[in-house]
């Protein structure tokens, strides 16, 4: 294997291909996968991550910012491609020329768009987002927001292809999910009534999957669950239970030495060594998404062992406490994932610092390579700081 340095990501391609089959499996049959990749694919590399779900029939990928669906547009001009977040105006012709589809929630961001697309003797396509309590973007009043989507519905060069909003605590509020799903269907039916017809209505997310097969509508938005995490909720649906989280962590030792009793380790001499300790070096730190608020908190896994991380965590090197363990140079290490009969999940990390499995793995750093596994082997290796 020829990586550019002892520290890398590796991701599980067959693992993806069976958590999106398992997705599949446990929405309604009709309903078209929207397979959202915004952050890098939640650190796991979006082309990659676009081309397998392509190859395996997704066609249709979510990003939150211009630059995101722009590296995907370059690779892919096929696919469809849906901007989450908020475009501005001027960023409006970008879009149309590469054919990505805008979430709007106010008619003058309509408007302007429409006239855009007008000068370039186009469509332009748009998702009509909908605020049903999350109060972060999206049209709220419900009559304001009627009037406006009638408006926008007129418009020449403007085609409303999706309708969707987002759920604020489907992992946690069932009263809540079915409060705000009503509040979108009700839209909906309003628009409905109006003779305003929207394929494409979506309201699923990763959390909403795993309880509320009920409000899949049109389309689900699958998020980290695709990558393998359900973020530790209980699901209803038995086979949603067994997604496979698709990254591990892992590192060679670079140093291992023995140091005496009393010794420091690290910035700040925070640790001290209580008896002689046999400590392994791995060179790779918070720069790569091992957080410094970790320092002291974690375990690694050394010839299938568990060993604690002592001292703080640098910036590109952290220090092991390996005594009583067969531990050399350029031994493999996995900080993430799993060797011999332990495994370390993401959630066990991220818990640490307070975080969940989607904000943890946006951690993870380009300047880790990605060794793709597919069909148990080695498929591709990208640096992507060299690609």
């Amino acid at each position: 294997m020829n990586l550019t340095r002892p520290a890398w990501l590796e991701i599980n391609l067959d693992y993806l291909i069976e958590n999106i089959n398992k997705i599949r499996n446990n929405v309604r049959e009709d309903a078209e996968i929207i397979s959202v990749v915004k952050s890098n694919a939640y650190g796991f590399g979006a082309l990659k991550i676009v081309e397998i779900l392509r190859e395996n029939g997704i066609n249709f990928f979510a990003v939150a910012t211009m630059s995101e669906a722009i590296a995907i547009r370059k690779k892919f001009k096929d696919v469809k491609l849906l901007i989450l977040g908020y475009t501005p105006d001027y960023l409006m012709n970008v879009a149309v020329e590469n054919n990505i589809t805008l979430a709007i929630y106010n008619y003058e961001s309509a408007r302007t768009l429409n006239e855009i697309a007008k000068s370039q003797n186009k469509t332009a396509t748009i998702h009509i987002a909908l605020d049903t309590g999350m109060n972060r973007i999206g049209f709220k009043n419900i009559d304001d927001s009627i009037e406006d989507i009638k408006k926008i519905s007129k418009f020449k060069n403007i085609y409303i292809e999706g309708v969707f909003s987002h759920f604020a605590a489907a992992d946690t509020n069932a009263e809540y999910t079915k409060r705000q799903f009503n509040i979108f269907k009700n839209v909906t039916d309003i628009l409905e009534k109006n003779k305003i017809n929207i394929p494409i209505k979506h309201i699923n997310n990763s959390s909403a999957i795993l309880n509320y097969n009920e409000y899949s509508l049109d389309a689900v938005r699958p998020g980290i669950i695709q990558y393998g995490s359900t973020e530790g909720i209980k699901t209803k649906y038995k086979e949603l239970n067994n997604v496979k989280y698709i990254g591990q962590i892992k590192a060679q030792v670079s140093n291992v030495k023995i140091v005496s009793k009393g010794e420091k380790v690290s910035y700040g001499l925070t640790y001290e060594t209580s008896t002689e300790t046999k400590i392994a070096t791995i060179p790779l730190g918070y720069s790569d998404g091992i957080l410094r608020q970790l320092s002291g908190k974690i375990d690694v896994l050394v010839s299938g062992k568990r060993c604690r991380q002592i001292g703080r965590i640098c910036m590109d090197q952290m220090m092991v406490d390996v005594s009583g363990v067969d531990c050399n140079i350029g031994d493999e290490v996995v900080i993430l994932g799993s060797q011999g009969n332990e495994y370390i999940d993401i959630l066990e990390i991220a818990r640490k610092v307070d975080e969940i499995a989607t904000s943890y793995s946006c951690h993870f750093s380009p300047r880790l390579p990605k060794v793709y596994i597919k069909d148990g082997k080695i498929d591709e290796i990208v640096d992507e700081l060299i690609k």
